[in-house]
Parts: structure tokens; C-alpha cells; sequence
């Protein structure tokens, strides 16, 4: 057994671990990455590329489907799931190649094992519990992310009761689908298979779907998905899941107080509830670290309570997104080898779920301004008015929000539903940087046409008037 020394050991390989150790090879750190599966992490192989490499099957297939309306005329339409599962393999593969590459180049030393803390300068690698290494540290970077919430009272089989993760491994199209959650991973879900012909049933506790976006948003997606001939019920509880060749679930409505119960049957069940932090088993236990309810606590650098050890990604808390764990990996090896570094202001990490059409966010809805005492100025422009939209035939329903603060016109929060939405939200995290307002964004040049146009338009409508106030 070696004892080999390392300025920084990094456990967990996702988008927050492997951006960090590469960040750190750059800056001439001697790196050592641990990770029991993969590299690239949940987000390259059970997550956002996999499931949006299969969403952008089912955006092609929409579109072939409604070639006619383009004055183009297709033969029989059919869809080879499994091809298109290959494909969605082809992509991983390949990102994954390249993410090893890049650790080549850089000279990462990577450990394909189980990494655990012994102290704040001590790193175990155990392989299949047993323990085949331990390096010297000087720092210690945890990024170990997390995993989907499975309720203790769900029969979960990894056959008719799934999560995303399982998901993922199957090549056929489901006849019926119920989904337990109407947040982004669950709605996404709702999406492709609706595409695919799938009669789907989406189960939300909350009020709304989409509750962590702004009110007429979610709304939208609601209406969209119901004129598509999905089943969407809020504020309805699972109460009891059987497997009996499919599933069978016992809900509730949260506000029938009568004691009701309905029943509903499905080929599957997806539970697309949320995820936990994965914390357990990395020696944690004696190291006396704060904590935010399940999640790790840490210094504006993502250095944690324990001097010399630093928490990353999803394990610290929402949002968990992969550009959220990515910046936050970049700014913890800034932090720990004492340059300069850009604080990251939460609220200024944009959103996007990629349903049909995507919604795309970034900052405060208007519900939050107004509980936080901001006096608002909304400014919103519909896609039906919006040439670029039109020529796409992506106009119907879509729109863009600006939620502003009236006196100054600081910008506090952005929200749009429509057509790759989710492709000009950088500019919005850029704007709050910069510290723009409304103001300026009306006074940018936006290329005509274009989907972005909205958005120059929306600004209008608050500082004076939009330009093109009706449909072209």
C-alpha cells in the first residue's frame, strides 16, 4: 500500500468534482479524483445529457409529425425506440471519452474506488470495502452529489416502480406512465413520453406544477400539457402503491377532507419526487461539520466548518443543477489556492426545463418580490408577436416576463416559456453581474429576428412602450 502526497484530493466525479480537479491541475495542484462509478457523474450518465438526448428524439419526432404544416409531406412516421436509446448511449459514451481525456491532459491522478475521510489531511481509497490506498492531502474537496428520493413506503422494484435512474435503462416506450412529482425532472419525463404516445398521469402535492417557477408560468405548462392529453392532478397524495403486473395507486386529494380515495393503473410508476445528498460512508461522521438541514454548510469559497475542506455541488444545497455544481467546483480551487475569485450570488443561476416548449428562468418570481417588499414593474411580451416564433411555428402560448424594481429598474427576476428559451438565459446572468437594468437591456441591439427579440420587447414594455404590440 502506497502513501503517496497530493495538494488536493476530490471525492465524487460529477460536473462540481471533475471541473474542479481539472480547474486544479491547470493551477499547477499535484490532484487526485476518487470515484466508485464513472466520472462525469449523475449529470453526464443518469441525467441531464442522457434524458436530453432522448427529449431531443421526441422534439424531431413532434416536428415530422406536423411536417404538413411546413409544406412538407413524409410517409409513415414510425418511431425505434431502441435506436434511439443507442444514440442516447453514443452521446454518454463519447462526453464520457472526453471527460477522461481531460483528465489525461491535465494530469489528474484518478482513483476508481470508494474515497473516505480519515482527517483533513488523510484520504482512504477502499475498493469493494476494503481499503487498497491512502494519500496524504492538503486539501480535501467533497462533491459526492446525491441520488433520488425514494419514499420509505413505495415498493420500489426497479421494474414497475422506477426512478430516473432506471428509467434511462429501459428500450421500451411504455403504454402508461404515472409520475410522482411535477417538478423539472418529472415534467421533462411527462413530455417525452407524451411525444411518444404514452398516456401519462403526472401526481403533484403542491398547488401547482413547476412550484419553484413563477405563477404564470407553471400555469401555462399545466394548460399545454392537458390539451396534449396528459392527466395532471395537484394537490393530490400517493397514499399506497401495489405491484400487480403494472402498478396500482391509492391517492387522495390534500384538501378532501370527506377521507375519499381514487384509484389509479399504470405500466410503470416514476418517481421524480426530488433527490437527497449523498453523505453517508465518506468519514464524516467525527469531523463535526455544519449542516442546513440535510445539507452541507459552507464560507462564500465552499470551504465547510473544517479548515482545509470544502463541500461542492448538490451536497450543498439547491439549486441542484449541474452549471450551479460546475461554478461552485471552479470557485472553491479558486478559493483554496488564494485568487481572486466571484462570489456566486444564488439567485443570479439560471433555470431550464426542458419540456415542449422549455421554460427558462433566472432570479425572483413576481409572487417573492412582492413578499420580500419590492414595489414591481412587470414587463411581458407574448412569442404569438414574435417573428422568428411565427416562422417556427413555436408562437402559440409562449411568452417572456420581466419582473423589475419600479424606482431603479434593477432587474430581479426573468421567466419565458417557449422555443429553446433555455439558450439566451446566460445573457440574464451576465446582465446581474453587470449590475444592468431594464433600462439597459431595452437599449441592446437584439439580432432580428430572433427568439431573443422577446425579451428587448418585454423590456420595452416597462421602460415605455413594446414595439411590435400585436402579431406580425
Amino acid at each position: 500500500m502506497s502513501n503517496s502526497a497530493f495538494d488536493l484530493a476530490i471525492i465524487g466525479g460529477g460536473p462540481a468534482g471533475y471541473v474542479a480537479a481539472i480547474k486544479a491541475a491547470q493551477f499547477g495542484l499535484k490532484t487526485a479524483l476518487i470515484e466508485k462509478e464513472k466520472v462525469g457523474g449523475t449529470c453526464l450518465h443518469k441525467g441531464c445529457i442522457p434524458t436530453k438526448t432522448l427529449l431531443y428524439s421526441a422534439e424531431l419526432y413532434r416536428k415530422f409529425a406536423n411536417a404538413g404544416e411546413y409544406g412538407i409531406t413524409t410517409g409513415s412516421l414510425n418511431v425505434d425506440y431502441p435506436l434511439i436509446h443507442r444514440r442516447k448511449e453514443y452521446v454518454v459514451k463519447r462526453l464520457f471519452q472526453g471527460v477522461q481525456s481531460l483528465f489525461k491532459k491535465n494530469g489528474v491522478d484518478v482513483f476508481s474506488a470508494e474515497g473516505r475521510i480519515i482527517s483533513n489531511q488523510e484520504v482512504s481509497i477502499v475498493s469493494d470495502g476494503i481499503e487498497t490506498n491512502r494519500i496524504k492531502v492538503k486539501n480535501i474537496i467533497l462533491a459526492t452529489g446525491s441520488a433520488p428520493f425514494i419514499p420509505k413506503n413505495i415498493p420500489y422494484d426497479k421494474k414497475y416502480v422506477l426512478t430516473s435512474d432506471d428509467i434511462l435503462l429501459r428500450e421500451e416506450i411504455p403504454k402508461s406512465i404515472i409520475i410522482v412529482g411535477g417538478g423539472a425532472v418529472g415534467i421533462e419525463f411527462a413530455c417525452l413520453f407524451n411525444a411518444f404516445g404514452t398516456e401519462v398521469t403526472v401526481l403533484e402535492l403542491l398547488e401547482d406544477i413547476l412550484p419553484s417557477e413563477d405563477k404564470e408560468i407553471n400555469g401555462t405548462v399545466k394548460n399545454l400539457l392537458i390539451r396534449r392529453g396528459v392527466n395532471v392532478l395537484t394537490q393530490t397524495s400517493l397514499e399506497k402503491v401495489e405491484i400487480e403486473n403494472g402498478v396500482k395507486l391509492e391517492i387522495k386529494g390534500v384538501n378532501d377532507i370527506s377521507g375519499n380515495r381514487e384509484f389509479l393503473h399504470a405500466d410503470l410508476l416514476l418517481l421524480a419526487a426530488g433527490r437527497v445528498p449523498l453523505l453517508d460512508n465518506i468519514g464524516i461522521e467525527e469531523m463535526s461539520l455544519n449542516f442546513d438541514g440535510q445539507y452541507l454548510r459552507t464560507n462564500e469559497g465552499m470551504e465547510t466548518s473544517q479548515r482545509g475542506v470544502y463541500a461542492i455541488g448538490d451536497i450543498t444545497g439547491a439549486p441542484l443543477l449541474a452549471h450551479k455544481a460546475i461554478n461552485e467546483g471552479i470557485l472553491s480551487v479558486t478559493h483554496l489556492t488564494g485568487k481572486d475569485m466571484h462570489i456566486i450570488n444564488r439567485k443570479n443561476i439560471p433555470r431550464v426545463v426542458y419540456s415542449f416548449p422549455q421554460v427558462a428562468s433566472i432570479g425572483l418570481t413576481q409572487k417573492e418580490a412582492e413578499e420580500m417588499g419590492y414595489k414591481v414593474k412587470i414587463g411581458k411580451f407574448p412569442f404569438a408577436a414574435n417573428s422568428m416564433a411565427i416562422i417556427e411555428g413555436e408562437s402559440l402560448d409562449g411568452f417572456v416576463k420581466i419582473v423589475s424594481e419600479e424606482k431603479y429598474g434593477e432587474i430581479l427576476g426573468v421567466h419565458a416559456i417557449g422555443h429553446h428559451v433555455g439558450e439566451w438565459m446566460w445573457g440574464l446572468s451576465l446582465n446581474s453581474i453587470l449590475e444592468g437594468t431594464v433600462q439597459e437591456v431595452s437599449n441592446a441591439i437584439f439580432p432580428h429576428p430572433t427568439l431573443s427579440e422577446a425579451l428587448f420587447e418585454a423590456a420595452h414594455s416597462i421602460v415605455d412602450k413594446p414595439i411590435r404590440n400585436a402579431v406580425e
